[in-house]
């Protein structure tokens, strides 16, 4: 009788050396039975069987089941290569920009959600706030918004939506010049969000979590192949209050099934489809104290503000808890989207080692958002609204210091209903070759793409109307929506882009490598508003030829570290979020050139401690050279492209294992942001909105056990202005959080995160018209379990061994 046991190894340096893809599975290591030395006797043996083969037991750092890795094989906090996108070719460890990815790991660990939690474990990254038409996930990196520079498996990924993770297995930051790899925007980062795809294994994963508050959420990730075919589905549910703050809360279910055919060893073929729905309430949380105000014309104060000293402010003193939506009837705030996403994506592998892809994809997002925005802070009978103008005149002020208990506030109530769709075709060839004795790793590639918007809103309540007024500090009965006057006239946006891009890395030698990248958009965009007027003004068109490109070199000085340097150029049009306008004091001016942007970079990165642990350093210049400002700050009546706006920062990041039972994912950015040049002086020499001097995120965890984890993080941002002109500000914080997990059996997992520790007051999102408190002190327990079918049993053929005695 022969006894086979399997038991999970995974290699405690997968962090530094990931499997292949699909070899993230359970393995056997089995033992053969060493033959015992037989004395001869004189007597007649009998017949024995050999042995049960001898089974090796799990050093303390095995992981066992639920297995925790990605479609590509990354297991752990380091991931050293890009993922879903052929355009780039280069392993993470020779680009020469600082890309932070936030792995499958990091994801399970700290029960991340969304794609803004995953965001969140990198530093210099922060989230605006809901603004009129704009919703969805809004990040600002290092110092410049983000919105429109989403991508899903290196294709764009428009539309205004909470990208939830359930069908992702990672996201990716290509901070430094990128402009020539993503296109417009791509000022202060690309992120780009790698789906979940087939693998070569069979595996159902299942999670079901429950908060303290009363939500839940239920995940499942299942995996089979057979034959040349293999498929992949991943659906979530959930209903999640948010802790502290009153009437918010988000339903949110999707399915995300994809298969992957081998139609020849060379040629293969990847559908996808992507559904996600979500029913919620959106948050539009406080608004600021009065903030003092300052002439555009001379820069001298004009207001002094709440604390009568011309001090900033901070978001108003108001109970964590205070919310001013509409909570009843009809007109009740509530957001709806249904994302849909589609894609066939078709690979091919030539004998010389060119690889051609091309992708597909269609996209389609409809969104109802009907918020309440706070806006206009008056005293107790709503006679006065702060602040006092600049000019224009003089009003009878309250004094400074007004109790915020008798505060009035209006409430904005409008609904807007957005439809958004993508169509886009894109193709890369990717390859090596040589000339002479140098190495090019090269990519050429073009892609084609339409995108619409169709938007209509309503407006229901106005600030300045009494009946939409309510107490500040106390709301109290917040029911009333105001008058149901129906939509307004709808604006329509058209938008194409053709580009085509190439780069080449050049390999020199084992020390030195050299790269250049260039790539050509043209982008029209064709805006119809029918409630402009006069009708001239209803329909705008705008055409812009774009050339971004980057050059750089990366120096080895030993085989596992490098030190590298970039230059980049990128470029934002006045149609980049989709929108045009013929008044010249906005920002969408059709008549208005794009932005500039130049992008400088000098950084390292390193592999310490056997390659367990990667270690990443940069300094950094990002300058918008022409900066959209007013010709004439006295009538802001036109903008004209003269400004120069400027971040220097430094970032440095470790991720990985400092011993096989520690691992570590951690970051720091330092910004020093300013605007050097403008003819508005109430800006000039301001920082940046929205971009904190300090940023720190720390993820940490220790096997106390081979079966228990213990594991905490921290985050902390300094104090961070909230507008252009620095008048307002959300203050400084620290956030801890906790987590452990203990592996019941080795196929299921249970885990405990409490967020938010010390249930610190901080603002997850803001910008200059309300900042949005973070959710108080929660708690998730989660159970995870994970079935691998065990691999087939391997026969081992029995002799019987007959000894004879004389």
């Amino acid at each position: 009788m022969i006894g086979v046991a399997a038991v999970m190894l995974i290699s405690d340096s997968a962090d530094a050396q990931p499997a292949p893809v699909g070899e993230d599975l359970p393995q056997v290591r089995v033992t053969a039975p060493k033959r015992q030395a037989k004395k001869r006797t004189v007597h007649r043996a009998p017949v024995h069987a050999a042995p049960a083969p001898v089974v090796t037991a799990a050093p303390s750092n095995v992981q066992v089941n639920p297995i925790v890795g990605d479609a590509h094989g990354v297991t752990g906090y380091q991931a050293p290569a890009q993922a879903g996108m052929a355009r780039l070719p280069v392993p993470l460890a020779n680009t020469p920009q600082t890309v932070n990815v936030v792995t499958q790991q990091v994801i399970q660990e700290q029960r991340l959600l969304t794609m803004e939690d995953a965001l969140r474990t990198v530093p210099g990254i922060t989230f605006s706030a809901g603004e009129g038409g704009f919703q969805g996930d809004t990040p600002i990196v290092r110092g410049f918004a983000a919105r429109g520079d989403m991508f899903r498996d290196g294709l764009s990924d428009p539309g205004w939506y909470t990208r939830d993770m359930f069908s992702s297995d990672r996201v990716e930051v290509y901070k430094g010049p990128s402009g020539f790899a993503f296109g417009r925007g791509s000022t202060g980062a690309a992120i780009n969000t790698v789906s979940k795809v087939p693998q070569a294994t069979t595996f159902v994963n299942g999670t079901v979590s429950g908060v303290s508050n009363g939500g839940y959420r239920a995940d499942v990730d299942a995996n089979g192949t057979q034959g040349n075919l293999s498929g992949r589905i991943a659906a979530m549910y959930q209903d999640l209050p948010v802790q502290s703050r009153d009437n918010v809360l988000t339903r949110r279910w999707g399915v995300a099934p994809s298969v992957k055919a081998e139609f020849t060893p060379d040629t293969r073929g990847i559908f996808s489809y992507v559904y996600q729905g979500e029913d919620g309430v959106p948050d539009y949380g406080h608004p600021y104290l009065p903030p003092p105000v300052y002439s555009s014309t001379t820069g001298a104060r004009t207001n002094a503000g709440y604390f009568g000293n011309g001090a900033a402010t901070p978001p108003i003193p108001v109970p964590r808890q205070v919310f001013y939506g509409v909570v009843g009837g009809p007109l009740a705030d509530r957001q709806v989207t249904n994302t849909h996403i589609a894609t066939a994506r078709f690979e091919h592998d030539f004998d010389d080692g060119l690889k051609i892809t091309n992708a597909t994809r269609y996209v389609s997002v409809d969104r109802m958002s009907r918020p309440t925005a706070p806006r206009s802070l008056g005293n107790a009978n709503s006679s006065f609204v702060f602040p006092q103008p600049a000019s224009g005149p003089a009003i009878a002020a309250p004094p400074p210091g007004y109790p915020v208990e008798l505060m009035t506030i209006g409430r904005q109530h409008f609904e807007t209903l957005t439809d958004n769709t993508l169509f886009i075709n894109q193709t890369d060839l990717t390859g090596k070759f040589h000339t002479g004795s140098l190495e090019h790793t090269f990519t050429l590639g073009a892609v084609a793409w339409q995108q619409t918007r169709n938007q209509v809103r309503a407006n229901y309540c106005v600030p300045t109307n009494l009946a939409c007024r309510v107490n500040a500090f106390a709301p109290g009965d917040i029911t009333y929506p105001g008058p149901n006057t129906g939509f307004g006239l709808p604006n329509h946006t058209i938008t194409t882009n053709y580009a085509v891009y190439g780069s080449d890395q050049v390999k020199i030698n084992e020390y030195f490598e050299l790269l250049g990248s260039i790539r050509y958009d043209d982008f029209r965009t064709t805006y119809t508003n029918l409630a402009a007027v006069p009708p001239a003004s209803q329909r705008l068109n705008r055409a812009d030829q774009m050339v971004a490109w980057r050059v750089g070199g990366v120096f080895h000085p030993t085989h596992n570290s490098n030190i590298y340097a970039a230059y980049g150029v990128s470029n934002n049009p006045a149609a980049e979020f989709d929108v045009l306008s013929d008044a010249g004091n906005n920002a969408a001016n059709s008549l208005l050139a794009p932005e500039r942007n130049t992008t400088i970079e000098v950084g390292t990165k390193v592999d310490v401690l056997n390659g367990r642990l990667t270690l990443s350093g940069a300094v950094f210049r990002i300058e918008k050279t022409n900066l959209r400002i007013p010709i004439d700050p006295a009538t802001n009546a036109a903008l004209v492209l003269g400004g120069l706006a400027r971040v220097d920062g430094v970032e440095v990041g470790a991720a990985g294992k400092l011993t096989d039972k520690w691992g570590l994912f951690a970051g720091y950015s330092y910004l020093h942001s300013q605007i050097v040049n403008t003819t508005d002086l109430a800006q000039l020499g301001n920082q940046l909105p929205q971009t904190p001097p300090h940023n720190f995120t720390l993820w940490t965890t220790y096997e106390l056990t081979p079966l228990w984890t213990v594991g905490g993080g921290a985050a902390y941002a300094a104090r961070t202005f909230a507008n252009i002109q620095n008048t307002n500000y959300v203050p400084n914080y620290w956030k801890l959080d906790l987590m452990t997990s203990y592996k019941v059996t080795k196929d299921s997992m249970l885990q405990l995160n409490i967020y938010n520790l010390t249930n610190e007051l901080y603002y997850a999102q803001y910008y200059a018209g309300q900042a949005v408190p973070a959710a108080g002190r929660t708690a998730m327990l989660t159970y995870r379990y994970s079935f691998v079918p065990p691999p087939p049993v391997q026969d081992y053929p029995v002799k019987a061994a007959h000894y004879m005695g004389r």
